[in-house]
């Protein structure tokens, strides 16, 4: 098992297209939304609306550059709506905490 894994989706209760993130993504405009040569355009840029972290503890940030948190650090456990304190679709970084 990964150190640290989250499940992120576009729709709440686990819907829609989904990524697996094994590390820190600084900015999720550079994070394509349907992988590469998928032929879907766009990015993951206030996307999100459910994830499932996996492994590791992670935190959530409204702006790219792990710049204004969203929420507490969080550990494994699953999240069909967004915990509070993350607004629904405001997620552009997150980071793998140590």
């Amino acid at each position: 098992m990964a150190a640290h894994e989250v499940i992120i989706y576009v729709d709440t209760e686990f819907g829609g297209l989904h990524t697996h993130l094994f590390q820190s993504v600084e900015d999720f405009t550079k994070l394509a939304l349907g992988g590469v040569n998928s032929g879907l355009g766009g990015d993951w840029n206030d996307k999100v609306s459910s994830f499932e972290i996996v492994s590791g503890k992670w935190q959530f940030y409204k702006n790219v550059g792990f710049n204004g948190p969203e929420g507490p650090v969080l550990g494994p456990g699953l999240h069909p709506v967004l915990p509070s304190g993350i607004a629904n679709d405001s997620i552009s970084s997150a980071k793998a905490v140590v």
